[in-house]
């Protein structure tokens, strides 16, 4: 990974979380229609309906017509859960990717990348603000722009030493 691509990942990193979550409704969702449509047939095949009847009346065109659609319906929800499924797997581990890096970092060097890079603060902002509110001290934007530098390139040299 090269220090491009982790930048971007801790920008991303919010909104990779609540894509997650959404996409994790999404999946509890299409379980649901899921669930609904096979205690439908089951409902349908446990009363007997049309298990011997063979005539063209409507009654049976209808029973047999929604059966194909439920199948397709069902279908349809498998292969869209299939893609959830795949989506919450990459989300995942890009949320897991910065959340291993993070917790490699020191305390103060881990909450001033989160300001910079995950809640978008300023170099200034950090030295005022997180920084005195964390320490009671200041620092100037110049000393943050250092520790984002230092923090950023030791998540990025972590995954050297693993190897």
């Amino acid at each position: 990974m090269n220090k491009e691509d982790l930048i971007l990942l801790l920008k991303r990193y919010k909104e990779n979380k609540a894509k997650l979550k959404l996409k994790l409704r999404d999946k509890e969702n299409i379980l649901r229609q899921i669930e609904s449509i096979a205690e439908i047939d089951l409902s349908a095949t446990s009363l007997g309906i049309n298990s011997d009847i063979h005539s063209l009346n409507s009654i049976s065109d209808k029973v047999g017509n929604n059966a194909s659609e439920n199948t397709d319906k069902k279908a349809n929800l498998e292969s869209k859960l299939k893609e959830i499924e795949e989506e919450i797997r990459e989300l995942n581990s890009k949320i897991e990717e910065i959340d291993i890096r993070l917790e490699a970092l020191k305390y103060r060097e881990r909450e001033v990348l989160i300001a910079y890079y995950i809640d978008g603060c300023t170099y200034e902002d950090i030295g005022n603000r997180l920084y005195y509110k964390l320490f009671n001290q200041t620092r100037t934007s110049r000393h943050i722009q250092r520790l984002v530098e230092i923090a950023t390139d030791k998540i990025l040299r972590l995954r050297l030493k693993m190897s």
